[in-house]
């Protein structure tokens, strides 16, 4: 039974790599463990790096980078789908740099 349940946890994670049901389970999921709110982050960037780099090069290129993507995409699926830890720094320092600017609400009844 547990085993099960951590294949099914595996099979949501690695479903962040799937394009868009990365923003799906960012907005629907309500329960956001730390390993899903990760791999959520990395599903995104990996999304969102293809896109923008698909506006910026050339047409010979956008079928090369088209099938980079989907290896990546696929790699990181079949990684996080059989459980495998995977850490991409650059991506967790961007997103956790990202969390220390924003600012933070005080309460004004503790000022009193």
């Amino acid at each position: 039974m547990d085993e099960n349940k951590q294949t099914n946890e595996n099979l949501k994670y690695a479903l962040c790599y799937v394009p868009l049901v990365a923003f799906i389970l960012f907005y629907v999921e309500k329960k956001k463990t730390a390993i899903l709110e990760k791999h959520v982050r990395y599903g995104m960037f990996i999304f969102w790096a293809y896109l923008i780099l698909l506006i910026l090069v050339s047409w010979l290129f956008k079928w090369l980078l088209w099938l980079f993507y989907v290896w990546v995409s696929v790699f990181m699926w079949y990684k996080t789908y059989i459980g495998e830890d995977i850490q991409i720094k650059f991506i967790d320092d961007f997103f956790d740099k990202s969390k220390s600017d924003k600012p933070v609400n005080s309460d004004k009844s503790d000022e009193l």
